[in-house]
């Protein structure tokens, strides 16, 4: 049971930081962009009169804890119900900004990605769009859906069931979970509201939580609150519930998650561990002092904490770098009886990492060098632990002791040699890994993609590029991030500007990255360039990323390099509904003394 001391940990309150990339083939649009792109000789892009400009204006600054997520966040239903199962963690990760060398649990373990029993087919990371899929039994009607605009997909289905097509319980299943891999959500939610008003199967518990979490999505929550309101009543149960609560959660919609969350204790219904990490975890984020309210009520219903529980406040005690707070945490946990899983101890060692204890840091990493002999897993975080301390001797003797290399290894040794700036060894270990698989999936390409931008590596990133273009090598929005990062980290900015203009327009049902915009507003806005800030920042408004507040506070910054008073801003951000926190205020206090200076001069 959460003992009272374990509240009391969290009395001084603690900051946090919240980062499944999802693969997908390169449309036949996209690959003549990329192509020219990589074509292009670096001489002629530096020399570019291009300047980026695109029609529109506006202004956005992006919240630090939120930049690294997808363009759609990962949550859903699953995790409701794995959760209160198991009791414990997703194996996943947080997202956000990491402080340097430290992740929290990461977005995909708040958000939980998870396949849902009976609804989602097997787990298949590296599943890729593929124009021509395996002969399986649902193939036929799958192609059909992938081939077909979303606007049309109802269209198409009455045209196939008109045939004489008979749609079985299995076929559902695979073309939902294909859809959902693809994050094609809004092509899933017409396929269910075709299913629900054909009335083809019989819905159950899970079929009405995988339906409302497509209206969440693709709807919006309003639209998912309507929608529960259809649901009969017998399966208005805590799964359901607890499906909206995690869309609220994962838009940061403290309101709807508080009215959801005490909706869940009107109705009787029974409070989970699961409920309550979620509230955590929204707290985390907006209000770090309501996480003990949270805690004390979990005490009250006598609801245990999982693995996961202490992993949150774990993470909001070492982000807040009170380090003695972290570590009674740990022990608290242990005397309840849970021992720290290997990405527990990971996320310790980090915040010692990051909190300058680095003697502390290796000891303790020592320590879970014991026990990870035979588990891949533990090995690939101690590669990323020693890259982070720069022991590229420590990074060596671990590869080294890996004798029969899978992917995984080897994607672990280019990302920690990447972190140590070693490109030869980082080149070798791709080229070991092209052996095995000749075609590699996407994540692979991305984490290339990721060195050569972090160390302005242009050139060699185009060469790469180019190469795995040739080969038919997938791509998915996390490769465009890596292109844009390239180019923006080598100084091309109207380069990485007009790439992501081509991709938006070759590939309408997909959109890029937040954070690939994101990356290009803070490189604009620290040039002092107002009217490309502006510009990126209208595009991002336009494109409504679900869960995403317009960052004004990147925006704040252009005019701060640029000197010039931002008028009306504050009246931008409250139609909006963003609050501008105290730097935003201060910023905007001295603009406007300075604006008072100038006149008065």
């Amino acid at each position: 049971m959460l003992k009272t001391a374990s509240v009391r940990l969290l009395r001084d309150g603690g900051s946090w930081q919240l980062s499944q990339t999802l693969q997908s083939g390169y449309s036949e649009a996209v690959v003549p962009s990329i192509q020219r792109f990589c074509s292009t000789p670096i001489e002629s892009l530096t020399n570019s009169k291009a300047d980026g400009d695109a029609p529109h204006q506006s202004a956005a600054d992006q919240p630090p804890d939120k930049s690294d997520c997808g363009s759609e966040p990962s949550h859903g239903i699953n995790a409701v119900r794995k959760q209160a199962k198991n009791h414990g963690p997703s194996k996943r990760g947080l997202c956000g900004n990491k402080l340097s060398g430290v992740v929290g649990p990461t977005q995909e373990e708040c958000y939980h990605e998870k396949k849902l029993p009976g609804w989602y087919g097997p787990s298949q990371k590296g599943c890729d769009h593929e124009k021509n899929l395996p002969d399986t039994p649902f193939q036929p009607l799958l192609q059909k859906i992938l081939d077909t605009p979303a606007s049309a997909v109802t269209t198409i289905l009455d045209t196939w069931d008109k045939d004489g097509n008979r749609l079985e319980r299995n076929k559902v299943l695979m073309v939902l979970s294909h859809l959902r891999k693809q994050r094609l959500y809004s092509k899933a939610l017409k396929f269910m509201d075709w299913i629900e008003r054909r009335k083809l199967l019989n819905f159950e518990e899970r079929n009405y939580a995988c339906h409302l979490d497509l209206v969440a999505r693709c709807c919006g929550l309003e639209a998912a609150q309507k929608y529960i309101g259809r649901v009969p009543t017998p399966f208005r149960n805590e799964v359901l519930y607890e499906t909206l609560l995690v869309n609220c959660v994962c838009k940061y919609d403290v309101q709807k998650a508080q009215q959801v969350f005490n909706e869940i204790r009107d109705l009787s219904l029974p409070l989970t561990i699961s409920a309550c990490n979620q509230m955590i975890l929204l707290y985390k984020s907006v209000a770090h002092s309501k996480v003990v309210d949270i805690l004390t009520l979990m005490e009250k219903e006598n609801i245990e904490p999982c693995h996961f529980t202490y992993k949150l406040l774990i993470d909001l005690k070492g982000q807040s770098n009170d380090i003695l707070g972290m570590e009674s945490v740990l022990n608290v946990m242990k005397d309840n009886g849970l021992e720290p899983d290997f990405s527990t101890q990971t996320m310790v060692a980090k915040f010692y990492i990051s909190g300058g204890l680095t003697e502390k840091a290796e000891e303790f990493i020592r320590g879970m060098e014991v026990h990870a002999k035979g588990s891949r897993n533990a090995t690939r975080s101690l590669l990323d632990l020693y890259a982070i301390l720069g022991r590229p001797d420590d990074v060596e003797r671990i590869c080294n002791s890996c004798t029969e290399q899978k992917l995984e290894d080897l994607l672990a040794a280019i990302v920690a040699w990447g972190k140590l700036g070693r490109i030869e060894q980082v080149e070798e270990t791709f080229e070991a890994l092209v052996k095995i698989s000749p075609k590699p999936a996407s994540k692979y390409i991305n984490a290339m993609l990721n060195v050569y931008a972090e160390n302005k590596l242009l050139a060699r990133g185009k060469k790469f590029l180019e190469r795995m273009c040739l080969k038919g090598c997938p791509s998915n929005p996390r490769t465009w991030d890596g292109i844009a990062k390239l180019y923006v980290n080598s100084g091309e900015l109207a380069k990485a500007d007009l790439f992501l203009v081509k991709v938006r327009e070759e590939n309408p049902d997909r959109y890029p990255l937040f954070h690939s915009y994101v990356t290009l507003l803070k490189a604009y806005a620290k040039k002092g360039d107002i009217h490309n800030s502006e510009k990126i920042f209208h595009r991002l408004k336009e494109m409504r990323h679900p869960g995403r507040t317009p960052p004004y506070d990147l925006l704040l910054v252009a005019y701060v390099s640029a000197q010039v008073t931002p008028y009306g801003f504050r009246e931008r951000m409250k139609a909006d509904n963003v609050r501008p926190n105290k730097t935003d205020i201060e910023c905007l206090r001295r603009l406007s003394d300075l604006q008072t200076k100038r006149v008065l001069e």
